[in-house]
């Protein structure tokens, strides 16, 4: 069985983080791929479902540019990943389960602007204008002191601001539920 650990890294070219995948120790994306942004990479719900998964990116940074995606099958005890050109990788399903779970929650990686972002995120995640804009990411390495949203609806997209005080999470929800507040649908 092949045993699997990220680690989490800065990623200067694209100004966020990335994930690296270890497979029994050894950075499996090497040079010719970037790994997720660790938000972007966790969204993903189906890593012990059949299926497609990404686990890098270009080294571009962009997602969708030239991917690596793994098929991941589930059996009774174990993970495989596997892919076109011959990949074949299995994973005993709880060791599998437990790296994931881990790596999902370690935010030790966080500087303060990216657990602000993740503070406000999980306040406006399945958040939608009231003219039917859903929500995309909130950033707060955008502008000095404010936390930057994307909405998109249709290929467009609106952006807003709230406030923040640049130095600590403090108030940060509370802002996030007040701009939900006075300018969102209600669910």
């Amino acid at each position: 069985m092949n045993k699997i650990s990220f680690k989490i890294l800065p990623s200067s070219e694209t100004n966020d983080h990335e994930i690296r995948v270890l497979i029994d120790n050894e950075d499996f994306l090497g040079d010719d791929y970037l790994g997720l942004d660790p938000p972007s990479f966790f969204e993903q719900d189906n890593f012990d479902k059949d299926g497609e998964l990404m686990i890098g990116r270009c080294t571009c940074g962009v997602e969708g540019c030239c991917d690596y995606p793994v098929t991941v099958a589930v059996n009774q005890n174990t993970i495989l990943w596997t892919n076109h050109n011959g990949l074949n990788l299995a994973f005993d399903k709880q060791d599998y389960d437990h790296s994931i779970g881990a790596a999902k929650n370690d935010y030790s990686w966080e500087d303060i602007k990216r657990k602000v972002e993740r503070l406000t995120t999980n306040v406006l995640k399945k958040s939608q204008t009231k003219d039917n804009y859903n929500f995309n990411w909130a950033s707060a390495r955008i502008k000095d002191k404010q936390i930057t949203l994307s909405y998109s609806k249709n290929g467009d997209q609106k952006m807003f601001d709230i406030a923040w005080d640049g130095q600590s999470d403090t108030n940060v929800e509370d802002n996030a539920k007040q701009f939900f507040k006075d300018n969102l649908k209600a669910e």
